[in-house]
Order: structure tokens, then sequence, then C-alpha cells
């Protein structure tokens, strides 16, 4: 018969391995109810053929009242379209475009648009900018979901 209250060398790591394995299987299961949001800017509308995907282009995880920001360099001479999607339970995504700079003007903001996705623009001298994303419409408190972002490109060589 087991003597669970004897404290001897053999209990002592039988408690280890039990401790051990339950703290292992609650963290197992805690990482599988996140929700991966990895691949989910493919969603986003697509660029017309003859611009090239940029590096930029990724998933991002999106909760209520937080900003995602990406820096970038926009370089000179070339033509940027800028695709955002996300999950109907965020509702509309709102995003800018900010120069990164002492001014920090706000070069673009898609809310005056009615928070259109997509955005075509033509950047002439290279700058740093900000990509900044949130979803106003989003009330979730407890959750968060998944949205992305395509940048791509064309240069226009003259």
């Amino acid at each position: 018969m087991l003597n669970l209250f004897k404290t001897n060398g053999m209990h002592n790591t039988y408690i280890k391995i039990l401790l051990l394995t339950v703290l292992g299987t609650l963290f197992s299961l805690q990482g599988t109810s996140a929700q991966s949001c990895r691949g989910y800017d493919k969603k986003c509308d697509s660029a017309p053929k003859h611009f090239e995907a940029s590096s930029l282009s990724r998933s991002i995880t999106m909760r209520k009242a937080r900003k995602t920001v990406i820096n970038q360099t926009f370089y000179g001479n070339r033509e940027y379209f800028i695709s955002v999607c996300g999950k109907r339970q965020l509702g509309k995504i709102h995003f800018r475009l900010i120069a990164d700079d002492e001014s920090q003007t706000v070069l673009y903001d898609n809310a005056i648009e009615n928070f259109l996705e997509t955005q075509l623009f033509v950047i002439q001298n290279t700058m740093k900018v900000k990509i900044e994303l949130s979803a106003p419409h989003y009330f979730d408190d407890q959750n968060a979901e998944c949205a992305g972002v395509q940048v791509h490109y064309n240069r226009n060589d003259k």
C-alpha cells in the first residue's frame, strides 16, 4: 500500500514529477487556445500586378484601444500600395501614415475616406514613415483578433 504522507526521497521525486506534468499540461493547453495570426496578411486585397511585395507585409494581433506602429523607410521615386484587413469582429481598420520626424505630420489618414482598406501613393524623396494601425470599432476587452497589412512598391525608373 502506498503511503502518500510518508516523506522519503521516492515520494519527493513522485510529487515533483506529478507537479511538473500538471504544470506542463496547463501551459500547453493555454498555448493551444491562443490564436495564431500567421499568414493573415495574405487575406488583404492584392496590389496591381506590376507591384513587388515588400518584406514589411505582416500579420498582427489587434486589441481594443491599442495601436500598432510599424516603422518603415519609403524610398524615393517609388509608388506604394498599402492594403489592410482584419477579422470581421474588428470592424473597419484605421490606418495612418505619419512622417517619422520632429513634425510627426500625418501624411494620410484613411478615416477621411470611410476607412478605405487600400491606398496608392507616390514617394518623391526617401523618408521614414510610421504606419499606425488600430481598430476603433472593436470593443472586446478580453480578446484579440487577427489583422494584416500588405505593403507593395513599384519603382518609377525614369
